[in-house]
């Protein structure tokens, strides 16, 4: 029988891509939802793959020994879910303690190869954003103790930002504390652009893919001078050559963003390029699966091309 994959935050984009790459790979998929009625989408997303899926409900990712029964008979897991910006809801505690609950329970199963963990670039950012230039590493390292929790009144994206922090923060402890007997990496993508197999032709595109669109459709200067997407992990480019590009394969779309160059910081890839051994998607690829899939669902306006 093939190995078993626990793979958490499937509902969600970029988790559910992950189980789409791991249940074409010939794995088995154990996904892990909050609310038992969130399968049926899922079954039919990956309706070629019924026979190696099966589900597990934990409504709480935060309680200690939540995971202890989804993890029996698994080999692998892969973390995905996270806590997204929300005003009116508290992300630092679920998204360490999510992450702590899963890696409590994969060392009480010696089945556990490896664990890995979605994280993202911000755990490697202060508050106040990179200074002008900074070029992020694997070994940049955490900038500030964000375990010690921050205001309310922050910002969703600045509380987003800090819950990274203090998630990665809470597995650094966690190795040195514990030795797991698995290994454990961490990935830490930026802006995470593509096809997004859970979003429906009635629903309108969110997170990354969403501000891309928003970006590309507004006049206003974006919150980044260089494109900074990933597929799997990051490559960098120039916001103006995003809004060249769109304008160049899809001149019936009325985008407004106005084509402008400046640095934030740069990101390193190349060690996960050279130990994973992939060929990173390009900007292009990027931008087009995104604005492809919103064409299909008529989420852009369109003009005419004489």
């Amino acid at each position: 029988m093939a190995p078993t994959v626990l793979i958490t935050g499937a509902t969600g984009f970029i988790g559910s891509r992950v189980a789409l790459e791991v249940l074409q790979a010939g794995y088995r998929a154990r996904l892990s939802i909050r609310r038992p009625e969130q399968a049926e989408k899922l079954r039919r997303i990956f309706s070629r793959h019924l026979s190696n899926i099966d589900f597990v409900v934990v409504s709480d990712i935060t309680v200690t020994g939540c995971f202890d029964e989804a993890i029996q008979d698994v080999q692998y897991v892969i973390h995905v879910a996270s806590p997204l910006p929300d005003r009116n809801s508290d992300l630092l505690i679920p998204a360490m303690q999510g992450t702590t609950s899963i890696l409590e329970s994969a060392c009480k199963n010696p089945s556990i190869k490896k664990v890995v963990v979605t994280s993202s670039i911000s755990s490697f950012m202060p508050l106040a954003g990179q200074p002008h230039g900074t070029v992020i590493t694997e070994d940049t390292g955490v900038p500030y103790d964000a375990k010690q929790g921050i205001s309310p009144l922050l910002d969703p994206m600045v509380q987003y930002r800090a819950s990274k922090v203090a998630s990665y923060q809470a597995i650094i402890d966690f190795v040195q504390q514990r030795n797991p007997p698995f290994d454990l990496t961490t990935f830490h993508p930026s802006w995470v652009y593509g096809r997004n197999p859970v979003q429906e032709p009635h629903d309108d595109p969110s997170g990354s893919c969403g501000a891309l669109v928003l970006t590309l459709l507004s006049s206003a200067k974006p919150i980044n001078g260089q494109f900074l997407g990933v597929h799997v992990d990051d490559v960098a480019a120039a916001h103006k050559e995003v809004s060249e590009f769109v304008r160049q394969q899809y001149p019936s779309v009325a985008w407004k963003l106005i084509p402008e160059d400046w640095m934030n910081y740069a990101v390193d890839s190349s060690r996960a390029e050279k130990e994973l051994g992939l060929k990173f998607k390009s900007m292009e690829d990027q931008v087009r699966d995104t604005v492809d899939q919103q064409l299909e669902f008529g989420k852009l306006p369109v003009q005419s091309v004489l």
